[in-house]
């Protein structure tokens, strides 16, 4: 309730900034923030039907803070270049630029795929 909100805003500030679609979540803001975000998500996401997956979870976060995110969130990825989420990327330009290549290669492929199925088969393309 109130007092539960009351009291962590209290220790830690207020929740992070979070984004959620349909079942997927994200929240951006300071490691004890984010830590108290998703103590709470475990603990009473649950009881809404919403069963947070650790091993399925990613953490982006600043080279010098990937030792104390590690400890704070021991069953979650730990990634400084960043990640996907939802279709696009989050993270460094150098990991935005990777994941743009390897996507355009996909879809090359893809349309080449296409283009030699059609060249035989047209119906199918």
């Amino acid at each position: 309730g109130s007092t539960h909100n009351q009291d962590h805003s209290a220790i830690c500030g207020p929740y992070p900034k979070q984004v959620w679609y349909a079942d997927d979540s994200a929240a951006g803001g300071k490691l004890d923030q984010l830590r108290h975000w998703w103590k709470d998500l475990n603990d009473f996401g649950p009881m809404y039907g919403y069963f947070p997956k650790p091993s399925k979870s990613w953490l982006i976060v600043k080279p010098p803070f990937v030792e104390r995110a590690k400890k704070l969130f021991p069953d979650v990825k730990v990634t400084t270049e960043g990640h996907r989420y939802l279709g696009s990327y989050i993270g460094t330009d150098e990991g935005v630029s990777k994941f743009i290549l390897e996507e355009t290669e996909s879809w090359k492929k893809d349309i080449l795929g296409l283009a030699e199925i059609a060249a035989n088969e047209p119906q199918l393309a």
